[in-house]
């Protein structure tokens, strides 16, 4: 039998490399004959970095930024492709990790995001990988912008960094100033969602909430990014106010193709596709994938709804051990497992995130053998 064990991280909790350990672990313990092969995998969030060096080799580079309230932090940076590719991600300088207790989207920033794209400048590559998941920001990479030339202008022609609360004190855009070895690189935008800047679906309204924003926050918000739309085509000539995946990253997808000329595309295509998963599918009997949370937004180009795209194209059957668990209709899963059993606190969620994981993978490793025993 050959089993595939494909998970993202358990976000807060288990990374994608440990928690494909504990499942394949079990699986291995209970199907002692079988193929495991462990591929952990990511969507541009948090553990994107460790994918693409494990995948493709490399290495890293650690340096000092600043995080999204703009204090000194340690960010790892991953250098792949003999050096020609670096992959940044949002999260490292920007992520909510950062804003726990204090989450405000109003007043955070992506200033050390460019931080980071600079010291990748420095190195010499060609091309950045920003991987835009986790975010606690909503300043459509403005601060990441400044921090790499590009002028954002008051009323008065003063320069200002805007934040998620002041984006709608922006009059002009003066990306003039932007260093030549920052206009050479290539930037590729890795995103695991496809809503608009603005809108129902956009990084307002849809994603601020869950950074910590109010509703009088979120209205806030939403004015400043239809601001912006407006000041970047005036100011730039470039409409972002359709762009799939623009509301990525509290709009940093938005602002990456305006600032830095980026593209977008789906993370977990990329990382799916850099890791060979589909040739891995062939002559496979099952995979199992996983999340922090599975629910209704997971088939809207999270990492599960990859796996079981590739998976179903092969029709091999999908198993997904989630955190927890929402409405799963959509997913196209052929189970859902939630890893948690009572009601509990996060806090709980987090403490006991490794063996709860354990003994769901058990349960489920337990299953599969008593199939096969049957065979």
């Amino acid at each position: 039998m050959k089993i595939i064990v494909a998970t993202d991280s358990y976000k807060g909790t288990i990374g994608a490399s440990e928690a494909t350990e504990i499942i394949a672990d079990e699986i291995a313990e209970k199907l002692p004959t079988s193929k495991v092969i462990k591929l952990p995998i990511a969507d541009g969030g948090e553990g994107s970095t460790d994918c693409f060096v494990d995948a493709l080799g490399g290495g890293y580079v650690v340096t000092t930024v600043k995080n999204c309230y703009f204090e000194d932090t340690q960010v790892k940076l991953g250098i792949v492709d003999a050096g020609e590719t670096a992959v940044i991600e949002v999260a490292a300088a920007a992520g909510l990790g950062f804003a726990e207790g204090r989450k405000n989207p109003m007043l955070t920033t992506t200033y050390g995001v460019g931080q980071m794209i600079s010291v990748a400048a420095g190195l010499g590559v060609k091309r950045i990988l920003l991987c835009l998941g986790g975010s606690a920001t909503n300043d459509l990479g403005c601060g990441a912008a400044a921090a790499l030339g590009v002028r954002f202008l008051d009323a008065n022609g003063e320069d200002m960094l805007p934040l998620g609360g002041t984006l709608d004190e922006v009059a002009s855009i003066d990306a003039s100033e932007v260093p030549d070895a920052i206009r050479a690189l290539e930037f590729v935008c890795l995103c695991d969602v496809q809503g608009t800047l603005t809108g129902a679906n956009g990084a307002a309204r849809m994603f601020a909430p869950q950074k910590g924003a109010s509703p009088e926050a979120v209205k806030v918000l939403e004015a400043g990014a239809f601001h912006m739309q407006e000041v970047i085509e005036r100011d730039l000539g470039i409409d972002v106010s359709d762009l799939a995946g623009g509301g990525a990253a509290g709009g940093f997808g938005a602002g990456a193709v305006a600032f830095l000329g980026a593209s977008i595309q789906s993370g977990i295509d990329t990382i799916l596709d850099t890791i060979g998963f589909a040739n891995a599918l062939d002559g496979c009997d099952a995979v199992i994938t996983g999340e922090g949370r599975a629910d209704e937004q997971s088939a809207t180009g999270k990492a599960v709804s990859g796996v079981i795209r590739l998976a179903k194209a092969k029709d091999v059957p999908v198993i997904v051990l989630a955190g927890s668990a929402g409405n799963t209709d959509a997913l196209g899963a052929d189970a859902v497992f939630s890893t948690v059993t009572d009601f509990c606190t996060f806090a709980d969620v987090r403490d006991h995130a490794k063996e709860n994981l354990r003994r769901a993978a058990k349960s489920i490793a337990t299953v599969l053998a008593v199939g096969v025993n049957k065979v």
